[in-house]
């Protein structure tokens, strides 16, 4: 398998021609899609990279100086996230935990890898190929102890996750796939709870959410995921 290497600000990188590597470091260190809305990494930090797919957002975050676990299913993609971090000097601010994240406690589960190299849509919430693979799984829960701040972008597994989760954060950022389950009431359900928390800075308009109605919900203009970005309130 080829790689090319190249840099986006500043962060060298190495990614796999003819895969989706490229369109998600243009994504995430060009673009910033994970740092809006008020979002940002700061030095010191800890977090959790939850989908680490290509490590696009780990070695954004070691870059700003923070600790990162990352959490990637894709043995492959795990390879490729340990050589960028020891391409840019990052090996002891990222670790890399081969392994998807659930919301219960099974030990394994099955990856559906995404066609034409789009690993960047891999996913263990439903077929996407007739290519899958056994992965070991960890319980969010569990692994959510480990840092204060926490990235979430896993294909669908999110919704599981975020509507079960226990845990907190100072910071959480994630991504909702509509694509996966295309239900306004369930990421209703989340903000509801998340607001208690959390300042909560979503695109409301684009699902709903003041209005909760359903019936507004079309089949032909939804996106197929948003962005959410979760700020803990001062408690003070």
């Amino acid at each position: 398998m080829k790689l090319t290497k190249t840099s986006l600000n500043g962060i060298q990188f190495f990614y796999r021609e003819g895969y989706s590597d490229i369109k998600t470091f243009i994504e995430v260190l060009s673009n910033q899609s994970y740092l809006k809305k008020g979002m940002e990494v700061l030095n010191n930090e800890t977090w959790l990279d939850c989908g680490g797919n290509v490590g696009a957002f780990s070695l954004l975050a070691a870059s700003k100086g923070a600790s990162v676990i990352t959490y990637e299913p894709d043995p492959y993609n795990c390879e490729l996230i340990e050589k960028n971090a020891k391409l840019n000097g990052f090996q002891n601010a990222i670790k890399v935990k081969q392994a998807a994240l659930i919301h219960d406690f099974r030990k394994e589960t099955t990856l559906s890898i995404a066609k034409d190299g789009n690993v960047w849509r891999n996913t263990i919430m439903k077929k996407k190929s007739n290519k899958a693979i056994k992965v070991p799984c960890l319980n969010f829960d569990e692994q959510a102890v480990l840092a204060d701040n926490c990235k979430m972008d896993i294909e669908g597994a999110e919704i599981p996750i975020l509507t079960n989760t226990k845990s907190d954060f100072n910071k959480l950022v994630y991504e909702w796939s509509f694509d996966i389950d295309p239900s306004l009431p369930k990421i209703w359900k989340v903000l509801e709870k998340q607001k208690l928390k959390y300042r909560v800075e979503a695109p409301y308009k684009p699902i709903h959410y003041e209005e909760r109605d359903v019936n507004m919900w079309g089949d032909n203009w939804f996106p197929p995921c948003i962005m959410v970005y979760c700020f803990k309130r001062d408690r003070t």
